[in-house]
């Protein structure tokens, strides 16, 4: 039934793509020229496509390719920023190299490899003439690696009301990186302590700041951490200021300082910031705290096996390697934080191989990219039908 859509599918295709792409650089904040490489190769495929400027200078790309009738809608793409240079590379990290069944560059697994097969699976499509229902996007958004802003913007478009959409992360869905049914969220802390200065000579006629807040840090341990049968929540402090800039033998009088909050379902912004209010009033400072929060902030979520996007997902991969896929719910963030979290789309992460993301010497195996590339044929084909 598939048989002259996969036909189509061209891994020399994926592989010279993810060497175009790897050679654009799109460290976060710079993704505007993949964007418009993105935007050439869609239209080439016969998408139509539209820039949404995100940020000045910062688009998301989108494209689509409508079916013959109404029917579902189905999204595939994920972000095209990748994390800045890290020390050490044993090569330039934009230029693509092939060596010992593994192509080397920055973003060559987070997740340019994954862009790679869904442009290979699009152009599948087209070529084969391959017809279905409803609607095929694509989406290359920015900020995943920053604050997702990205992912944001796109809930504000049609491409926001998709019946599914599909990462095509580096989550290889089997017993070592199982595909994500759930992800945690995240709050970040952004808390003020506000004593009162005093020579510090005399200390007794203050009160510090730093102190103060040295004691909500120690008792941090007290915290609500609500339990979850298939999530941990945790903490971790990232930040603390407070004292003088320039020398001087003064009790500080204000202070600040982050602490990261991993979310599980059923916590809201308001009762995040409950919790850390009610341990700061059983510590009875005599500082005044004002907790507020910062950006990022992400959403938990958990799909459910049945979602039919999940069946799909299951049928392809089993179609494609034979075996069953491993699910797993993970403490981390991704643009599925967002789609799913907040705007309530089904979203399966899956793609090429998990090589040495955000280290030196990123890379993907080459034996990863052809199975992506039909996983996702197969996806499409089937969620349209």
């Amino acid at each position: 039934m598939y048989e002259d859509l996969l036909s189509k599918l061209d891994d020399t295709y994926t592989l010279r793509k993810l060497e175009e792409m790897i050679k654009i650089p799109s460290v976060v904040k710079e993704e505007k020229e993949l964007a418009h490489y993105l935007q050439g190769e869609l239209e080439s495929l016969g998408m139509e496509t539209e820039l949404h400027m995100v940020e000045p200078g910062r688009p998301n790309i989108y494209g689509k390719l409508k079916g013959k009738g109404e029917g579902k809608r189905i999204n595939f793409g994920g972000h095209m920023d990748t994390v800045p240079v890290v020390p050490y590379w044993d090569t330039d990290p934009f230029k693509p190299v092939v060596k010992d069944g593994k192509i080397y560059g920055l973003g060559s697994n987070d997740m340019k490899g994954g862009l790679a097969c869904v442009l290979n699976m699009i152009r599948a499509v087209a070529e084969s003439g391959y017809e279905f229902n409803g609607e095929l996007s694509f989406s290359g958004v920015i900020d995943e690696e920053a604050f997702g802003e990205g992912a944001k913007a796109m809930l504000k478009t049609e491409y926001g009301k998709v019946d599914a959409v599909v990462l095509a992360e580096p989550h290889l869905a089997n017993e070592q990186e199982p595909t994500a049914l759930g992800i945690t969220g995240k709050v970040l802390y952004d808390i003020y302590v506000k004593g009162k200065a005093a020579h510090g000579f005399s200390p007794e006629k203050g009160i510090n700041a730093v102190e103060q807040a040295g004691i909500i840090l120690a008792n941090l341990h007290k915290l609500r951490i609500p339990e979850h049968p298939l999530f941990k929540g945790n903490y971790s402090t990232l930040k603390i200021e407070g004292g003088y800039k320039v020398y001087s033998v003064v009790v500080p009088a204000e202070c600040r300082f982050e602490v990261n909050r991993l979310t599980v379902p059923g916590e809201t912004m308001d009762s995040v910031i409950k919790d850390m209010e009610d341990l700061v009033k059983t510590l009875n400072l005599d500082a005044e705290v004002e907790v507020k929060t910062k950006p990022p902030y992400y959403s938990s979520y958990v799909l459910d096996k049945n979602e039919p996007l999940i069946q799909v997902f299951d049928w392809a991969y089993r179609e494609t390697t034979g075996k069953k896929p491993h699910y797993g719910y993970n403490s981390s963030i991704t643009d599925a934080n967002t789609l799913t979290g907040e705007g309530g789309i089904p979203c399966v992460h899956f793609g090429p191989y998990p090589g040495g993301s955000h280290q030196k010497n990123e890379y993907t195996t080459l034996d990863s990219l052809p199975p992506a590339s039909k996983v996702y044929a197969l996806m499409a084909a089937k969620f349209l039908s």
